[in-house]
């Protein structure tokens, strides 16, 4: 069986999809976040029963599981759900049951001002991965783990984590990761963020040579792009993710079209209020041209609930300009619970020169992109790296305090005392007001239907 953590959250989210206004309190604002420890589950090699990303087109797995990364016996999944299960506790203190006089003196170590009262509503987004015994002798191991829709075996499609993280329709979701290797570049912590929609168009017009030059990618602001290796320069990954993300396949190193390896319509494998309408996946297997299912770039013209939302100014909001100059709220959120965190180490007597905030990764990541929640997609730092390997193990709580107080400020806002710490977050609240839709419900709530 499940953890009874993960079988809490589960009601809860149920009651949240059931009424929607159960928890909500008029007096007092309410935001719910979602904390989502990454990874959990085992690898295998049997794709046909342990993979992710099912399709529904083939009715197969198109990727192999991923279970994180590892490193002189740390795991990353077990590392990052605890430091996940300590910010939870910390905010609980700021559920409406919650002692939050208790959260007031936490509160005090970084503010001199009386914090307003708001309610928290903490969910995780999977339960304890860190008995492997136990989860592998599950009838299936990844079920929890899965950031997509999968098959239970009977012919019905359970909810993935992305899935049940829209479920909640959350305000925030706080992703935590952890890599094995580090470059000089990124020996620090990062913020991991999708660009908008206008950055991966621009690479579509490039391909179709509608476009010429590259300085709108060299010289533009999104430019630090993930490279999967270094077979390929960054600008011909940054293409092979525009094609991915429009088409679904990704792009030979030779710059055409992979055919024989599908990825898959992501937007299709979570349920939200973005999926195709029934029977898509008819449409799907013909991949006609001139349409969203199309296999050629040529071909492809976008259409349907998913691309319309890609160019709102929601999106926008999310996903370009803002507080850090580019990366939208998106970009903020997550620096700035970077920036709470090394704050968090400094105010315990921890400095080093690898507790820094560094250039953010950037590419066509599932969570941030799959969501309609303001997402901070951390990267904590390299399990190869001493230093962090160090506050991995024995600074979880101060991690975990930064992260809390953070999401706080990111919900209320909080002024900072003066001092003279390196690391000192801005402060300021994000605005969620500009999500409201023009019949007054909420993006957030539009997540799902």
């Amino acid at each position: 069986m499940h953890d009874m953590k993960f079988i809490t959250s589960m009601i809860l989210i149920s009651l949240a999809i059931a009424i929607p206004g159960a928890i909500q309190k008029a007096a007092t604002p309410t935001y719910r976040v979602v904390l989502d420890p990454g990874h959990g589950g085992i690898s295998s090699s049997k794709l046909s029963v342990h993979g992710d990303r099912y399709d529904q087109i083939s009715e197969r797995y198109l990727a192999p599981f991923a279970e994180g990364a590892a490193h002189r016996g740390l795991w990353e999944h077990i590392l990052v759900y605890q430091i996940a299960e300590k910010t939870r506790k910390i905010l609980q203190l700021c559920s409406p049951a919650g002692d939050f006089r208790k959260f007031r003196t936490l509160l005090a170590r970084y503010t001199d001002e009386d914090p307003d009262r708001i309610y928290i509503e903490t969910f995780m987004s999977r339960g304890d991965s860190s008995d492997r015994e136990k989860i592998s002798h599950r009838a299936d191991p990844n079920s929890e783990f899965r950031l997509y829709d999968y098959p239970d075996g009977k012919g019905n499609i359970l909810p993935g984590r992305i899935s049940r993280i829209n479920a909640v329709k959350p305000h925030l979701v706080v992703c935590l990761h952890m890599t094995w290797d580090y470059s000089a570049t990124y020996r620090g912590m990062n913020p991991v963020i999708v660009p908008p929609h206008s950055v991966l168009y621009d690479g579509l017009l490039y391909i179709q040579k509608k476009k010429s030059g590259r300085d709108f990618f060299e010289k533009g602001l999104y430019s630090h792009w993930f490279m999967e290796s270094d077979r390929r320069s960054v600008f011909k990954w940054f293409l092979n993710d525009s094609v991915f993300y429009f088409l679904g396949y990704p792009l030979t190193r030779h710059g055409a079209v992979d055919h024989k390896k599908f990825r898959g319509y992501r937007y299709n494998m979570v349920h939200w209020a973005y999926r195709d309408g029934p029977g898509w996946e008819k449409t799907a297997r013909l991949h006609p041209e001139n349409g969203p299912y199309a296999k050629t770039i040529s071909g492809f013209v976008p259409g349907g609930k998913f691309w319309e939302r890609e160019k709102s100014v929601y999106e926008a909001y999310r996903r370009d300009k803002g507080e850090e100059g580019y990366g939208g709220d998106n970009m903020y959120a997550t620096s700035e619970l970077i920036r709470y965190i090394l704050h968090s180490l400094e105010l315990s007597g921890q400095d080093h020169p690898h507790q820094r905030l560094t250039e953010p990764y950037i590419s066509t990541w599932s969570v941030p992109l799959l969501v309609n929640a303001v997402t901070a997609f951390i990267e904590l730092g390299s399990l190869a790296n001493t230093r962090h390997r160090y506050l991995f193990q024995h600074k979880q709580d101060e991690i975990a305090e930064g992260l809390a107080v953070g999401i706080y400020s990111l919900l209320s806002g909080l002024k900072l005392k003066k001092n003279t710490y390196h690391w000192k977050p801005r402060g300021r609240k994000i605005d969620f007001e500009r999500y409201l839709l023009p019949d007054g419900t909420s993006y957030f709530d539009a997540v799902v239907k």
